[in-house]
């Protein structure tokens, strides 16, 4: 393989289906309270061991007094006892529906023991909503220190609370993590950025090498 150039294209979202829009009326539509402070988890399967859902669960037990906290999930399968009210919206498929409900929440947990390049944290970035998430696969590549969330070492609950805390009880700090999100969304991640990337690939392949 030392002989061949390696080009990473990532993968790329619709910066118009998953957009920011309006908290009140995201939470409202979705059943969730207004005033709430919210987090949310996106699994495929919400008890996937690898999802991490165990440590979201040890780090909200740790934030429980913490005034109007609510975690909102999206998945199939069933949450385990959270120690904080909640409202579980099952699978989703829809765009617009997806959307509404990262513009519902104050921040993305993704406490993941493996992951890849995921989607949910791309799709989080393009609504405005900053990321907490473990330190794994390629996660830090999209969740970036002060710019787009924290990150924090896997199935560290304690690391995960204290995260949350920081974050939450910097609300300047937070929005302006939002306003960089939609910014690295746009910029890095959009189709029409991904087409481009594609399109230069194949262009420069099609070239005649020097030695030609």
């Amino acid at each position: 393989m030392g002989s061949f150039s390696i080009h990473v294209i990532p993968h790329g979202l619709s910066t118009e289906s998953f957009r920011p829009r309006e908290k009140a009326q995201a939470r409202q539509l979705l059943g969730v309270p207004l005033h709430a402070t919210v987090l949310l988890f996106v699994a495929q399967w919400l008890e996937d061991r690898y999802k991490g859902m165990p440590t979201l669960l040890r780090a909200i037990e740790q934030l429980k007094a913490t005034p109007d906290l609510f975690l909102l999930t999206l998945g199939r399968g069933h949450l385990m006892n959270s120690p904080v009210p909640n409202v579980a919206l099952g699978p989703i498929s829809d765009e617009e529906r997806l959307s509404l409900a990262y513009n519902a929440a104050d921040l993305l947990l993704l406490p993941s023991v493996q992951e890849n390049f995921p989607n949910t944290a791309l799709e989080a970035l393009a609504c405005g909503l900053p990321v907490i998430g473990s330190r794994v696969g390629g996660v830090p590549e999209i969740v970036r220190e002060d710019c787009t969330g924290s990150l924090v070492e896997v199935g560290n609950a304690d690391a995960l609370a204290g995260a949350i805390k920081e974050l939450l009880g910097t609300p300047d700090r937070l929005r302006e993590m939002s306003i960089k999100c939609r910014r690295v969304a746009v910029e890095e991640y959009s189709l029409e950025i991904q087409a481009r990337r594609y399109a230069e690939l194949y262009a420069s392949l099609l070239q005649p090498s020097a030695s030609s």
